[in-house]
């Protein structure tokens, strides 16, 4: 199966989000000077004002427990790390836009050794403007990162332990997105979202500007010769408009408008972005998922997005070839699991025509500091990948992690059950799962994980399960272990997702820290067999409308991939192919 894609126009090599280009910018990628502040002295010792002498050089934007950061002395886990970067600034008549698009855990930024800013959160990006801190000449950028071993804050795979256990990682810390440098006129775009909607032939937009005054939005689209032009009296606010004739977008056409948003006064161009957005329609109906009123079937792989040398980073061509290979496997979807991606991954499932279900990074304990700061970094997430007309779903938990007593607790169930209503209230027609895999609340897909090894014992189990689910019963989906929903609520005619199960490891590559699920095979022929008893029963089951097989790849112990770590095949991707492309 040949992969194709076309570039938009808002895509230019280097850049880190075509979704949102402007020309005047400068990556700051490359070498940093980096500290590893393991008795948490920096402050008392001013390294913002002369950074430590005997620094190391790392490359941003890997962290320093990756191969690619460069840093190779031998560290354990350190609490505190301090990076620096000295830049040049030739004028100061432009407004100096600083970007991170992810930063892990509690950053605080000082500008030429002055504080000035704080972000709490290792998944959504942030941004201040520098002017006020600069001067001709030299200047320098000092953070300091703490990223401590607290299960209470969103960790997603990263372990919380010294070595790698069960399903989690060695953890991520410091800068491992990428960080550039906008030059802006006083008056900008501070944000924009699209959202094209296929049924009612419409393109929402949303803005929020840096100030307000007499100003027009333009909005040329390319593809449709068409130019849109509002005035603009508010410093943010919602814009409508509406087509006569549109061309969907879908994983089989992955079409794309180009757009260029401009932001004028009295002739004279204050901001202009190169952008993109799709027409895009998610609904559920009849128990089944309709994408742009085509009754779609999910065929999803779990993939956990880690690389061998980079951990959490990948570069380009890892993207690449990473989305390209789920294609070739007649896979038309992925559930991005406990991790979120970057603008550039989101811009090609976007091009090359792959669904996502963005997942939030789970917590692991329940706690007050959690509720506090939950919403604040899940809007952030939804926030900047909000315009990709491939996200179908937004997961608020998985498993119940970070919510390990919702069966008991009315706190946490009243707690998931306010998550759940506030996004899906904001989601608009995306898809909002509560609890991936068993414990749901109310939930706009019944998801359901399960990890056993035979036709015969998935039909023992969810024949019973499913006859009393559907009557308004609950039922267990691990056998004595863990039941379909909890707190009273029951099914509602949701479209129904197995979305874990197989993770299907070979013998030879297990020992005593690699592992997967159930018992191992011994060849190609034995994973088909075993992978094809398991699909039989998917189909069997005709209200099942969609999966999703764990796993893309190996991750590190975990052994239990289409993949390996490596990314080559551990089984003909051909016969994969056909055998996914059975289910419509």
């Amino acid at each position: 199966m040949l992969v194709n894609f076309k570039h938009t126009d808002s895509y230019h090599r280097g850049h880190p989000n075509p979704q949102c280009f402007r020309e005047d910018y400068q990556l700051l990628n490359g070498q940093w000077k980096f500290y590893f502040d393991e008795e948490d002295v920096g402050i008392n010792l001013k390294y913002y004002e002369k950074f430590p002498s005997d620094y190391s050089l790392i490359n941003v934007p890997y962290a320093y427990q990756t191969k690619s950061s460069g840093i190779t002395k031998a560290y354990k886990q350190c609490d505190v790390i301090w990076y620096e970067k000295e830049i040049e600034i030739n004028d100061l008549n432009k407004i100096k836009l600083l970007k991170f698009l992810g930063v892990d855990y509690l950053t605080d930024i000082y500008i030429n050794s002055v504080y000035c800013f704080r972000h709490e959160g290792g998944y959504d990006s942030f941004e201040l403007e520098l002017n006020k801190y600069l001067h001709l000449g030299k200047n320098k950028i000092t953070l300091r990162v703490e990223d401590k071993y607290h299960v209470d804050q969103l960790r997603g795979k990263q372990r919380w332990r010294e070595n790698n256990f069960t399903c989690f990682y060695k953890e991520t810390s410091g800068i491992y997105k990428d960080v550039y440098l906008e030059n802006l006129n006083e008056i900008y775009i501070k944000y924009f979202s699209f959202k094209g909607f296929y049924n009612e032939k419409k393109l929402n937009i949303h803005y929020e500007l840096s100030s307000k005054d007499n100003l027009i939005l333009e909005v040329y689209i390319k593809e449709l010769k068409e130019t849109h032009n509002f005035i603009i009296k508010d410093i943010s606010g919602d814009l409508v408009i509406h087509f006569d004739e549109i061309i969907g977008y879908s994983d089989e056409n992955p079409y794309l408008y180009n757009v260029i948003l401009s932001l004028k006064k009295d002739n004279s161009v204050l901001d202009k972005i190169y952008t993109y957005f799709g027409f895009i329609t998610f609904e559920a109906k009849n128990k089944r998922i309709f994408v742009n009123n085509k009754d779609t079937y999910l065929k999803f792989v779990l993939d956990q997005g880690y690389y061998p040398d980079g951990g959490l980073t990948p570069t380009e061509e890892e993207i690449i070839n990473d989305l390209t290979l789920i294609k070739k496997c007649g896979l038309n979807g992925l559930r991005k699991h406990e991790k979120v991606e970057s603008p550039l991954y989101h811009y090609y499932l976007d091009i090359i025509g792959l669904y996502v279900w963005l997942e939030v990074p789970s917590a692991h304990e329940y706690s007050y500091e959690l509720k506090k700061k939950y919403i604040k970094q899940v809007n952030g997430i939804i926030k900047d990948n909000y315009s990709h007309p491939t996200i179908m779903s937004y997961v608020l938990f998985n498993e119940s992690w970070g919510i390990n007593e919702i069966k008991e607790s009315a706190e946490i169930q009243e707690f998931v059950n306010d998550m759940y209503l506030y996004y899906k209230k904001n989601s608009i027609d995306r898809f909002v799962i509560s609890n991936d895999g068993w414990e749901h609340e109310k939930s706009d897909l019944l998801t359901f994980h399960n990890y056993a090894g035979t036709y015969e014992e998935l039909v023992n189990i969810y024949k019973p399960g499913f006859e009393k689910v559907f009557k308004g019963a609950n039922a267990d989906t691990i056998t004595n272990y863990k039941t379909f929903y909890v707190g009273g609520y029951h099914y509602e005619n949701e479209p129904v997702i197995f979305s874990e199960f197989a993770g299907i490891a070979f013998s030879k590559d297990l020992n005593n820290e690699n592992w997967g699920y159930g018992e191992s095979v011994k060849n190609e022929e034995e994973f088909l067999n075993k992978y094809k008893n398991q699909l039989r029963f998917i189909k069997d089951y005709d209200f099942i409308r969609g999966f999703c097989i764990t796993q893309f790849t190996d991750t590190y112990q975990e052994v239990n991939g289409l993949f390996a770590f490596d990314r080559s095949p551990k089984v003909d991707i051909e016969k994969l192919r056909m055998m996914h492309e059975e289910f419509k």
